[in-house]
């Protein structure tokens, strides 16, 4: 409860606090509250709301034209669930508080209800006031945009998936609802969706020897590839701008491009190839878990404050990739895959920063033990 506090109370004053000194981006334009032209990707998303509830006969035509062959693959539509928030609140620049106070509301929520699973997973007091003072969801909270309407998704997933104690049917409803949502938010949903399939296959269809479950894990998987296919049509534009723009983001200083090509010419082609392509993934990895140069111009504190969780999430990740059940593994690798492959941001491992930090500790935890163990062996 006293972690909860904390975390809630930073909240509400790192909120109003903005109002009065804003925070400045990598663009170097205020976040806060009150301001609407500061989001992630905010015109975007405006220009989305006005095609849904303007003219959404263009997006059917362009959906045509893209499927038929005739489109130069520059048009793709977000999930109408966004979109559709914003005109339920008329977000824009005369109109930011109310849908700004909602995400306040869904980042305490989200906050309180991790924290309620780390103590019931036995973490130690120290730990969840650390975790209650991150500072990436605070600067989610106040980006109005889909990253923490995403967020508060996956834990909702993963608190009913993993961590739920409802009957089996129940659940699965539950679940179904869930990733609806996020199909209808994020492309990256399939990643949930295609988890959902093996794992209940897995778990329910070839480990369960009661034929009752088995019907019932068949019944779901037909139900979940129904949803995969209807939003994989949907999505298919922007898969395939992703495969064909995703290049352009760097890392460290380098284009894929040029880690693909060999970053050490002087050496061995094998060895330079090998060793560049190592290096991307390292790099790309490095990049999601929050340690990297800022985009812009943020100024240095700033970068720090935002590099610091990456120095319990890397180690979470490592060590839950080596460690961890079967099913955790296989959650994050399939929600990592596919921005690994397409552009590696911090901001895309926001829902799962909770389950890297929590395999982090742990890791944290065993590093500990060893160098005690090492200290001990030398006296």
């Amino acid at each position: 409860m006293a972690s909860i506090v904390i975390a809630i109370s930073s909240r509400i004053a790192v909120f109003f606090g903005s109002m009065f000194l804003p925070i400045r981006n990598e663009a170097g334009l205020p976040i806060s509250p009150l301001t609407a032209n500061t989001a992630l990707d905010l015109a975007y998303y405006q220009n989305a709301r006005a095609l849904y509830f303007g003219e959404p006969q263009i997006i059917i035509d362009r959906l045509a034209r893209f499927f038929a062959g005739n489109d130069n693959g520059h048009f793709f539509m977000p999930g109408p669930l966004y979109p559709s928030l914003l005109h339920l609140f008329d977000y824009g620049p005369d109109n930011t508080l109310l849908l700004s106070i909602t995400f306040l509301l869904a980042s305490s929520g989200l906050v309180a209800a991790w924290l309620w699973w780390f103590h019931r997973q036995g973490v130690s007091p120290v730990w969840l006031y650390v975790f209650a003072l991150l500072p990436t969801p605070f600067w989610f909270m106040l980006n109005v945009s889909t990253d923490l309407l995403f967020a508060v998704i996956v834990g909702a997933f993963w608190l009913v998936w993993f961590g739920g104690k409802m009957q089996p049917s129940r659940r699965m409803a539950s679940i179904v609802v869930i990733v609806v949502l996020a199909g209808l938010l994020r492309p990256n949903a399939m990643s949930l969706l295609l988890f959902l399939c093996a794992d209940v296959l897995i778990w329910d269809v070839v480990l369960n020897a009661r034929r009752r479950a088995r019907r019932r894990g068949l019944l779901f998987i037909a139900v979940i590839a129904l949803i995969i296919i209807l939003f994989a049509v949907f999505y298919m534009p922007y898969f395939f701008w992703v495969l064909t723009r995703s290049g352009g983001a760097g890392y460290f200083g380098w284009l894929p491009a040029q880690y693909v090509d060999g970053l050490w010419p002087d050496l061995p082609m094998a060895l330079n190839l090998g060793l560049s392509w190592l290096a991307l993934i390292a790099a790309k990895v490095l990049y999601l878990t929050g340690l990297r140069p800022s985009f812009g111009g943020t100024e240095t504190p700033l970068v720090v404050l935002r590099m610091l969780p990456g120095f319990v999430m890397l180690p979470g990740l490592v060590w839950l990739l080596l460690r961890a059940h079967w099913r955790v593994r296989l959650f994050t690798a399939l929600f990592l895959f596919p921005i690994l492959f397409g552009i590696s941001q911090d901001r895309y491992v926001l829902p799962i920063q909770p389950v890297l930090f929590f395999y982090g500790i742990k890791a944290w935890r065993e590093f500990a033990l060893l160098f005690r163990k090492l200290q001990f062996r030398r006296i």
